[in-house]
């Protein structure tokens, strides 16, 4: 019975050492990681540096170990094997993705390594910086009026947006007369502005509200420029009418104006030309009158 234990607890030992010195003959650390910091909601990749401490050539293994906020799309492989050359070393990589929610700050990203089928893993963590760059932003319709449709745009993420524009792009329900875009500035955190548009319906006949894209591009502040888009319900039959007259008050005013612009020039010309005589012949008899 004694020869039954002392054969078990010799098994178990030289299975612990036989898990150590694999793992001992191996090291793994980050090379090198990119972007630096990486962004909430994006991914970046990963270097690892796996260097063999023994003179003979080792076989590894390592393996992405998913830990809030990083994980590996779909399908994608989350073991890696081979082989690294006595003394030597080699550099694998991970393509990870990051939460959109993560915190910013210091993350550990944790994955598994060892260096024989069938051995224990184990298990390191090194840590990532997350930051935030984008912002977020709410868009509502404002006002509608014979001036045209009033959007309002707020920032309500905790970044500042700058150089910020405010287009209405080619899409299946509107379209806009004469401006498609305006540039409003920068925005802080909690501020917003208002962006105004002649919009037209191109289905004037569709009674139901229909989403309107408003498409905002900005630079965030470490100076990349961004695009977003936001949808506003807007109803195409409410425009048509507002718009139609309105476009045409606003071209027959100014067909008007041209027509009255160029009367009073032609008048102008008129006068000048049937009073240049008379004035030539009052300004001679005061030159005479003047001699007597």
């Amino acid at each position: 019975m004694n020869k039954k234990y002392i054969l078990i607890f010799i098994l178990l030992f030289s299975m612990v050492l036989i898990i150590k010195t694999a793992d001992a003959s191996l090291d793994v650390s980050v090379d090198n990681y990119y972007p630096n910091p990486v962004e909430a909601g994006d991914y970046f990749t990963v270097w690892l540096k796996v260097t063999n401490r023994e003179e003979t050539t080792t076989s590894y293994s390592i393996k992405f170990k998913p830990s809030y906020p990083f994980s590996l799309d779909p399908g994608e492989e989350n073991t890696i094997t081979g082989e690294v050359w006595p003394k030597g070393s080699v550099t694998e990589r991970f393509k990870i993705r990051v939460d959109k929610e993560a915190k910013e700050g210091d993350n550990d990203m944790v994955f598994e390594y060892g260096g024989c089928g069938g051995c224990v893993l184990e298990e390191k963590s090194m840590s990532i910086t997350v930051v935030e760059f984008q912002t977020m932003f709410d868009v509502v319709v404002q006002e509608i009026s014979t001036e045209g449709v009033f959007i309002a745009i707020a920032n309500i993420g905790k970044n500042p947006a700058n150089a910020i524009t405010v287009s209405i792009p080619e899409q299946e329900y509107f379209k806009t007369d004469l401006i498609s875009s305006s540039i409003v500035g920068n925005l802080e955190s909690g501020d917003y502005t208002i962006a105004a548009f002649k919009i037209l319906p191109l289905k004037k006949e569709i009674k139901e509200k229909q989403e309107l894209n408003v498409q905002i591009d900005y630079t965030d502040p470490f100076g990349v420029r961004r695009t977003v888009i936001r949808k506003v319900l807007l109803n195409p039959a409410s425009l048509s009418s507002l718009n139609t007259d309105e476009l045409a008050v606003s071209k027959t005013k100014q067909s008007s104006t041209i027509i009255t612009n160029i009367w009073f020039w032609v008048s102008l010309v008129l006068a000048i030309l049937l009073l240049k005589k008379p004035i030539k012949k009052f300004y001679g008899k005061l030159k005479g009158s003047k001699k007597s």
